[in-house]
Formats: C-alpha cells, sequence, structure tokens
C-alpha cells in the first residue's frame, strides 16, 4: 500500500454556522486536483458539536457521554466530505483504524471521525498517521499555525514556522474537557513525537497553501520537523 497522507481537519474549517455544502466541495476539489497519493482525512465536529456538547453538559451527562456526543457530529462531518469526494471515497466513515487502513488499499480517499472518549480528533488523525504509515500528517485548522501563546489572548504571540516535536509537546500543555478547542491536541503531539512523524500545522482558509503543505512544498504554517532535526 502507498503510504498515504494523513489530515485531520478542523470542524470550524469545514462545519459552522449556516451549515453548507461549499467547504466541503471546495476541500475536496482542491486536493482531488493537488494530490494523486492516499489521503486519510480525519473531521472534526465544528460549531454543531460544540451546541450539542454544551446542551448535553447542561442536562447533566458526563464527560464521557459529551464525547460520544462530539463523536456522532465528527462522523456526520465526515459522511459529508465522503459525499463531496464522490465515488474515489470509502462510502462510510472508518470507525476504527484497522478499516481505514483496510479501506485504503481500494480507495484513494479514506474518511473518519471520533474513535473514542477522550480522544480529540488531532489525536485520531496522529494515530491513523502512526497505524498507516503515513507520509506526514498536516493538521488543518482555522489559525495559521502554532503560536508561542494564544494569539486570540496575547497580542505579542508569534507564529513559529517550525516546531520540533519537543517542543509542539511543550506548546501543546495539558489535556482538556469536551468540546475545547486548542491548536495541537497534547496527544497528538506525544503521538507524532514518539512515532517521528514529520507534519504541519495549517490554516484552512487558504486551500492553494494548504495543497502545498499537502505536496510538502513552501507553505505558510508551521513545519513540524522530526527528532532528527533535533540535535
Amino acid at each position: 500500500m502507498t503510504p498515504p497522507i494523513v489530515l485531520s481537519i478542523g470542524g470550524s474549517v469545514l462545519a459552522n454556522e449556516p451549515l453548507t455544502p461549499d467547504p466541503f466541495q471546495t476541500l475536496a476539489e482542491h486536493l482531488d486536483n493537488a494530490h494523486e497519493d492516499p489521503l486519510a482525512l480525519v473531521t472534526g465536529g465544528g460549531h454543531a458539536a460544540r451546541s450539542y456538547i454544551q446542551t448535553a453538559r447542561e442536562l447533566g451527562l458526563d464527560e464521557t457521554g459529551l464525547d460520544e456526543v462530539g463523536i456522532t457530529l465528527t462522523r456526520a462531518n465526515a459522511y459529508l466530505l465522503i459525499a463531496a469526494f464522490g465515488n474515489d471515497a470509502y462510502p462510510r466513515p472508518a470507525e476504527t483504524f484497522h478499516e481505514a487502513a483496510h479501506a485504503l488499499r481500494s480507495y484513494p480517499r479514506v474518511c473518519m471521525g471520533g474513535t473514542h472518549p477522550g480522544h480529540t480528533t488531532d489525536a485520531v488523525g496522529a494515530m491513523l498517521a502512526e497505524r498507516t504509515g503515513a507520509k506526514r500528517l498536516i493538521i488543518v485548522t482555522n489559525v495559521d499555525g502554532v503560536y508561542t501563546a494564544d494569539p486570540n489572548e496575547d497580542p505579542k504571540a508569534t507564529r513559529l514556522d517550525e516546531v520540533t516535536h519537543t517542543e509542539l509537546v511543550r506548546l501543546a500543555g495539558d489535556a482538556r474537557e469536551a468540546g475545547s478547542t486548542t491548536i495541537v491536541d497534547p496527544l497528538a503531539a506525544q503521538i507524532l513525537q514518539r512515532s517521528n512523524m514529520p507534519g504541519a500545522v495549517v490554516s484552512g482558509n487558504d486551500l492553494d497553501n494548504l495543497a502545498n503543505a499537502v505536496n510538502d512544498e513552501a507553505f505558510t504554517g508551521t513545519r513540524i520537523e522530526p527528532h532528527a532535526k533535533e540535535s
């Protein structure tokens, strides 16, 4: 099997209010035009998932239950992306890494959402990249890279063009509650580190730039370098 490129696509890139087909269709078209290698895509939950999680929290659902609500919404978004890819895509969201890896033997596009409570879709993307021996993991978000601090809270925060795995783990910090947002999930950073997986963090607002990151060409964002570059 040709090693895939794995993309973890934040729900905020695809599924905001109002929900429309355009972001899904446009992303699928750009990726099809930019890259011929197999792509495995993990979709986040977006606005709908956060709304459902908040409502369920107010109704008293426990954190594990809240995660399961979010997983359901991530898989709904995966179905929409599958529809956008058409016949090139495995026809249902893969629910396990084994299923995704098996599907990649027959389909050039495989989509999935969340898998287990406590794992963000970025962590799922990192585990899928590790499981399939991916060329790299591209984390697609609504921020144009990894910053020294939260740019929404710290006006002095600066974007890092390149980080090592060790730096990424430090910047990711600690795990948070269901439905929270952070540029790179701590577990995802740790998995990238242990598997020595190269990657990138890039905005989904510029799809030409995203295509460059997928193709390992020059792009605006943050490049995640393997251990060999850390010495």
